[in-house]
């Protein structure tokens, strides 16, 4: 080969891999700075471009400062977006101390049209009168169960209202309203109201709750809270952090006749393990409840941190840390239902199918959806935590490292896991009802605070028809944590507990 050929052949190369160089930083650039909003990555997903571990390489070091200029710029939005309904924050911790409020209005926040490659969503919120998830120093805000015509809520420090459906219906958007129109406020940061349509009424319910709960920690500031409701027919369960003894919880449940005037909670099921921490290391307990079969309820009972570190606890068939375990309602008995789980926040029985749906915080990284098919026979299914993840240890010194693959050392494999990690919540069935084409289609919340990783958002998955795999996946953009989900299955719509305002979500499709 002549060197004029060699010339022009390393010319050509040296201008392929220049070219290709910018393509892929140009890529990163618009991936971080811009995400889905480019339109060439709505066409073609920048994860079928860039390999994800090339993205999170380029985001930690190349483009280290325009990720944290990313988080800036979301964290300026959501404080310009909420100033004017922090009031609303102080007025809560003043009135759930006191017997002399029976409603709290619950007002318009924000309301818009969210458009996926799929699908159309038109969503309406409306901020709550509680602490947010900051000023709460990380507590929940609340959860959401149905029943008749009523939805209970509950917050995270234990105050209930009630909500008719019929006002939420009321509330359902119309498809040729205008959603681009601003919201106005007032001096006091209290929205102007168009109408009656703009505000939800929540009725207070008075309950025995903090005379029974009575550890304080449930109702100031930290991580010890409620952390689930369940009602089954005429009774209502409360999953709660509970103080065994000074520096030491577990999660037990308190349970009381349903009553919309009043609730009078009672112990439900409890025992004596603990965790050894304190109040700011709860937030790990699990606590997810839903019906299962045979007059029996499934739980989620989480590990704490030192839980983690000292002892392999969710490995301990005689722990109840880090498992699913099924409780009778009538004898209370339990049975170890599966094991290996970290923090089980999410919880689905599809009774059709007979198998469990749960999702899992991973550490650092490696959130999971799991399937638990095997509910008929005497194996106990083990999902790998503390030993197998596709997480990280936050601590780079513990030792030994997270295993990988989980069905290489004999444990369940996730269907799907998420890396980065998206702060996973809640898993509820989304039926036919709500679209036509939906078949085994999920909704996911999201809880973390970068909304370019799938953060601030809900999942919506689907499953093949036996659960093997996920055939179908997008992300509905919410723009807050979501924390909790239900679906009205009468008003075809989807309620969410939002953390970051703190808000109710009314989410509907429009295209049928």
């Amino acid at each position: 080969m002549s060197q004029i050929k060699k010339k022009k052949k390393f010319i050509y190369i040296f201008f392929l891999i220049f070219f290709l160089s910018v393509i892929l930083l140009t890529l990163g650039w618009y991936d971080v700075r811009k995400g889905n909003s480019v339109k060439i990555l709505k066409v073609i997903p920048i994860k079928l471009i860039i390999p994800e571990k090339i993205r999170t390489f380029l985001k930690s070091t190349l483009f280290y400062i325009p990720n944290l200029q990313n988080l800036n710029d979301e964290q300026t939005k959501d404080l310009e977006k909420f100033k004017n309904l922090q009031r609303h924050s102080d007025e809560l911790w003043a009135i759930t101390s006191s017997k002399n409020f029976e409603k709290i209005n619950s007002f318009l926040a924000d309301k818009k049209f969210i458009k996926t490659d799929k699908n159309i969503f038109t969503i309406r919120i409306f901020s709550l009168p509680f602490p947010n998830i900051h000023t709460s120093m990380r507590k929940p805000v609340g959860y959401l169960e149905q029943h008749n015509d009523q939805i209970l809520l509950a917050s995270g420090n234990g105050t209930f209202f009630s909500i008719k459906k019929n006002k939420i219906a009321e509330l359902i958007l119309n498809d040729n309203e205008d959603l681009t129109s601003d919201i106005a406020y007032d001096k006091h940061g209290s929205p102007i109201l168009e109408s009656n349509f703009d505000r939800l009424t929540l009725n207070k319910i008075e309950t025995n709750f903090r005379d029974i709960a009575k550890d304080q920690n449930l109702f100031n500031p930290g991580k010890s809270s409620i952390r689930d409701l369940l009602i089954i027919k005429d009774k209502v369960l409360v999953s709660y952090t509970k103080k065994i003894s000074d520096k030491c919880y577990n999660t037990s449940i308190l349970g009381s006749d349903l009553n919309f005037s009043y609730l009078s909670f009672s112990e439900f099921f409890s025992y004596k393990e603990c965790h050894l921490t304190n109040d700011f290391d709860n937030a790990g307990s699990g606590g997810r409840m839903v019906f299962y079969k045979d007059n029996k309820i499934l739980l989620t009972i989480g590990v704490a941190k030192q839980v983690i570190t000292k002892k392999k606890s969710a490995q301990d068939e005689k722990s109840f840390f880090g498992k699913i375990i099924s409780i009778d309602l009538t004898t209370k008995n339990y049975k170890l239902i599966s094991m290996g789980h970290r923090n089980a926040q999410g919880l689905y029985y599809d009774s059709k199918n007979d198998l469990i749906v749960s999702t899992e915080h991973g550490p650092r990284g490696g959130d999971e959806i799991n399937i638990n098919k095997n509910l008929d026979n005497s194996k106990i299914e083990n999902y790998g935590w503390p030993i197998a993840s596709y997480g990280k240890h936050y601590d780079k010194f513990t030792k030994p490292a997270l295993l990988k693959s989980h069905k290489d050392f004999g444990f369940e494999e996730p269907i799907k896991y998420y890396n980065p990690a998206i702060g996973i919540s809640e898993i509820i069935k989304i039926p036919s009802s709500f679209n036509k084409s939906f078949i085994n289609d999920f909704f996911v919340g999201a809880m973390g605070r970068l909304a370019w990783e799938g953060d601030l958002s809900i999942h919506h998955i689907r499953f093949d028809e036996n659960f093997n795999k996920i055939i179908f996946e997008e992300i509905i953009p919410i723009g807050e944590r979501v924390r909790d989900i239900i679906y009205i299955e009468e008003k075809k719509i989807v309620l969410l507990v939002l953390e970051n305002s703190p808000a109710i979500g009314i989410l509907k499709i429009s295209n049928k």
